[in-house]
């Protein structure tokens, strides 16, 4: 039984060790962020583990009086929302940005120093074991071998 106790926390902590969320492709007009001014970006999800990801959602949240909306042309600004789910991504480096269009932020009314305006954090997800059943089962060219050995004598 401790190997499903070890897969099971193993899986437990997989969104921590081996998931990684970045805000990217992060663009507004001009130089600075103006007050109540609005931008856009991406959420993009990296997985550098062993699963493939499926069904992943992301909950986007405006921080320190920031807004943010989803990337449909009528979506109001809200404090957060959870992304439509993204396209499977696969073990060992695979990577997806939010799907459609860029989001979109709105930055606060009053001036503040740096804070963080967008947060993005997994909202869901779900793992198959394909890449490791499938993409390590190769050969084994030094592995177990069946051999058969017998005299040969002459006539």
């Amino acid at each position: 039984m401790a190997y499903f106790d070890d897969m099971t926390a193993a899986l437990a902590a997989y969104p921590l060790t081996d998931v990684q969320l970045e805000i990217v492709d992060v663009t507004f007009p001009g130089t600075a962020l103006n007050t109540g001014e609005t931008g856009s970006f991406r959420v993009k999800v990296t997985n550098t583990g062993p699963l493939n990801l499926t069904g992943v959602t992301v909950r986007v949240s405006g921080q320190n009086g920031a807004t943010v909306a989803n990337n449909s042309v009528i979506a109001p600004f809200v404090s957060d929302f959870i992304t439509q789910e993204l396209p499977t991504i696969s073990a060992h480096g695979g990577s997806q940005l939010s799907v459609g269009s860029p989001l979109k932020f709105k930055a606060p009314t009053g001036a503040q120093a740096s804070k963080t305006l967008v947060k993005a954090t997994l909202e869901a997800w779900d793992a198959n074991f394909d890449h490791i059943l499938l993409g390590h089962s190769d050969p084994l060219r030094d592995g177990p071998k069946g051999t058969y050995a017998a005299q040969v004598v002459a006539q």
